[in-house]
């Protein structure tokens, strides 16, 4: 499956920074708590963009980023089909990141789409395989 992962651009200097795992761990997310290395990334590259916007105060989108496309194996990837606002997401996440490469769960903000959650800790880690990392301008009219 390809994956698209969006990030500003001082966090996203080269490929192996943008898939570190840095920011969830100190700050967790919806499908990881605090203290836990996750990769957020969405299915396309829209949905990608549009999970950043929807974190930003109105007016701050000014700001650089970079796009990185992975190729994660469809068979490392567990399809967890719940409803992100009725579970203990984190919980739940973090459980089957200890034991898959990858989560694939339902975006938010677009629930026809789904987000990915890869485990940079997994042992087969080295099964994602990154493509290009490029500059992503946002178009002046979302400003």
């Amino acid at each position: 499956m390809k994956v698209w992962r969006l990030a500003r651009t001082p966090w996203a200097p080269d490929v192996d920074t943008i898939l570190n795992g840095e920011g969830a761990l100190r700050r967790g997310g919806r499908w990881s708590s605090a203290g836990m290395r996750a990769v957020y990334c969405s299915e396309t590259s829209s949905l990608a963009l549009l999970e950043v916007l929807v974190g930003l105060p109105f007016g701050v989108n000014h700001l650089a980023y970079r796009i990185l496309d992975l190729t994660v194996p469809d068979d490392s990837i567990a399809h967890l089909d719940v409803e992100p606002a009725a579970t203990d997401s984190q919980s739940l996440g973090a459980a089957a990141l200890g034991r898959h490469l990858a989560i694939a769960v339902p975006s938010v903000v677009n629930p026809l789409e789904k987000n990915v959650v890869i485990n940079p800790m997994h042992p087969r880690f080295d099964r994602v395989k990154p493509g290009l990392l490029r500059s992503f301008e946002l178009d002046p009219w979302l400003r």
